[in-house]
């Protein structure tokens, strides 16, 4: 998921819901288009979640590796994520 993937479909969402202002009730027509961002928000953050969970489970795991190589391989990972999430905080 990037941000631009979920502003594009946004974008889709909210211009369906302009081409159809003038053929339905403003109130359903709101309410059904709160619905969809719920879900896309809901689909996107999942997804996030799950590929966040998998490389948590993947450096777990080569930290726990009685393999030298890819513990430091491991660690170097965190600590270019760490310094990546720095940049942008």
């Amino acid at each position: 998921m990037s941000i631009d993937d979920f502003r594009d479909n946004t974008r889709k969402i909210l211009d369906n819901m302009l081409n159809e202002t003038a053929k339905a009730d403003r109130q359903q027509l709101v309410d059904a288009y709160a619905e969809l961002l719920t879900q896309l928000y809901v689909h996107e953050s999942h997804q996030l979640l799950s590929e966040v969970i998998e490389d948590t489970r993947t450096r777990l795991d080569a930290r726990l590796s009685p393999d030298p190589l890819r513990q430091t391989i491991a660690g170097v990972q965190t600590t270019l994520q760490d310094l990546w999430n720095s940049l942008w905080k």
